[in-house]
């Protein structure tokens, strides 16, 4: 590639920012045209081939991509070195290469996927609106979700550790996660068609340190899961990164999609999974706003259901550390930067809308 070309490839930045631009300009109209029309089309297909592939392209993508970079930065290194007299010209065409490839690859990310995050809220598309809520509204939905969660809590079966574990392995989980989908596709269009299946991180234990228990890949159209977690979570996560294979960015909305879907699945395990996704950010958001509600609440709680949610987070307890925080702030940081105000904090805004949907509907 020449010099010249080279150059005018980095225009694929302005290019990618100014797409984003227009779509926050008309997100009701973009939606119908991006969100729903060709882009739609363009992850399903996406997903559909790299989901011949019985492992995650993206995560071994990346192991490709490391080891190349510092391949090249060494023969780049040693080319300047052993040519000094044209170090300099060495040193530049290697630093355009480096933004070349970064440009491309922002222009498929935010062209192929992340211009997402100015199409409309999902919750106010179907008229699930977000309002202030009394503590003791906050109260009243924790206990049905708790009560809920403790009903099905008996059919489900258990680890020998007494911890309630889905109905079969990770790849089950994944073939099963459509169903929910397309129930709740019938209610909610944008939710419904069908995509490549999730894929197991081969480095999961790792990813542990990190807090992260999903990522998907906008490179492969692939939601790629963390399956070195309490199993019985699998099931919701699962639901969120698929919700993000259907072009929503924001992560409270992937959260409460990933809510409906698995609520609507006929499988217990998924419902389960839900429920205790939903217990997780409800109890922390009541515990600011009335702590007093939320203890008297929990001395209802099944005693199944605690020992699950002990079990949760002592698991996650033990991997809290200096990796932990540096990803979460790079998560921040990265969530910002694609408009999400709060950040990581925007997780918990799931309560919000949990809310809404409660109030709506019971």
């Amino acid at each position: 590639m020449q010099t010249r070309t080279k150059l005018l490839t980095l225009l694929l930045i302005p290019i990618a920012i100014l797409v984003s631009y227009l779509y926050g300009l008309f997100p009701d109209s973009w939606e119908r045209f991006y969100s729903l029309g060709i882009n739609k089309w363009f992850i399903k297909i996406l997903s559909s081939i790299t989901g011949i592939f019985p492992f995650s392209l993206f995560e071994w993508g990346i192991y490709i991509g490391v080891i190349t970079l510092i391949g090249y930065t060494l023969y780049t290194l040693f080319r300047i070195f052993t040519h000094l007299d044209m170090g300099l010209k060495i040193f530049l065409n290697y630093l355009l290469n480096l933004g070349v490839t970064a440009s491309i690859l922002f222009f498929i990310f935010i062209v192929g996927w992340a211009a997402n995050y100015k199409r409309p809220h999902f919750s106010e598309k179907y008229g699930i609106v977000m309002a202030d809520y009394t503590p003791e509204q906050l109260g009243e939905l924790y206990s049905y979700l708790l009560d809920q969660a403790g009903k099905i809590r008996e059919e489900l079966p258990e680890d020998e550790n007494g911890n309630a574990i889905p109905y079969g392995d990770h790849q089950d989980i994944f073939r099963r996660a459509q169903a929910g989908y397309d129930i709740a596709g019938q209610a909610f269009e944008a939710l419904n068609g069908h995509y490549g299946k999730a894929k197991a991180v081969f480095a999961s234990p790792l990813m542990n340190y990190t807090g992260i228990t999903g990522i998907y890949s906008p490179f492969t159209g692939e939601p790629n899961i963390n399956i070195a977690v309490p199993p019985i979570t699998i099931p919701s996560t699962t639901c969120h990164e698929m919700a993000h294979q259907r072009g929503y960015g924001f992560e409270s909305e992937c959260n409460f999609i990933a809510y409906i879907t698995s609520m609507a699945n006929p499988d217990l395990d998924f419902q389960y999974s839900a429920y205790i996704m939903a217990i997780s950010y409800t109890s922390n958001a009541l515990a600011q706003a009335d702590r007093e509600i939320l203890l008297s609440i929990n001395a209802t709680m099944s005693d199944k259901v605690y020992k699950d949610l002990v079990n949760i987070n002592e698991f996650w307890d033990s991997y809290k550390g200096g990796v932990k925080e540096t990803a979460e702030q790079i998560n921040n940081a990265y969530l910002q930067s694609n408009g999400v105000e709060s950040g990581t904090e925007s997780y918990g805004e799931m309560v919000n809308l949990l809310l809404a949907l409660y109030d709506k509907y019971h």
